[in-house]
């Protein structure tokens, strides 16, 4: 059994290509108080990891973020109060799991495309009808499809694909 590490991100920001990320920032006002569970299935070279996410969008208590495996065994806990820095606590040592690198793809699905733009750096994010496609200058580095029933992200920059199904 792995022992609990706490971990308090003091970088705000996510790479998600070279010189190129976004910043983990407060929710938009228009998905405070969300909240959803969602089954995500993580593909990463061979290894593949069935996760479920549990995400609250608050305007008091701001990001509540909780991934855990299948059978329940919790993975991560990330905390990010208004304003305030990303606290996470990583209970099992999964790789390919990060809370930051998680929380960026949730964002890049979910925020609204105008607000995300607002949020990149050395990124720029378009959207056409059902697709966002992730810039940096012409290099495509991500790929969101949203899909009857399911989302789909592929990270082309570090090779991993993640698939988000809404349990309620």
């Amino acid at each position: 059994m792995a022992s609990c590490a706490s971990e308090f991100a003091v970088k705000t920001g996510v790479d998600l290509a070279p010189n190129a990320g976004i910043y983990l920032l407060d929710p938009p006002p228009s998905l405070v108080a969300d909240n959803w569970q969602q089954v995500l299935e993580v593909r990463h070279g061979d290894e593949q990891h069935t996760l479920l996410a549990q995400l609250s969008l608050n305007s008091e208590t701001g990001i509540d973020l909780a991934v855990m495996t299948a059978q329940g065994m919790p993975i991560f806990q990330l905390e990010k109060a208004p304003l305030g820095p990303i606290k996470s606590e990583k209970m099992l040592p999964i790789n390919e799991v990060d809370p930051r690198y998680i929380l960026a793809d949730i964002m890049l699905v979910h925020w609204p495309v105008t607000v995300l733009n607002s949020q990149l750096y050395g990124l720029n994010l378009v959207e056409q009808g059902s697709t966002r496609r992730l810039y940096q200058g012409e290099q495509l580095i991500s790929e969101i499809r949203y899909l009857d029933g399911a989302t789909e992200l592929v990270n082309f920059q570090r090779d991993y694909k993640i698939k988000f199904q809404r349990v309620n």
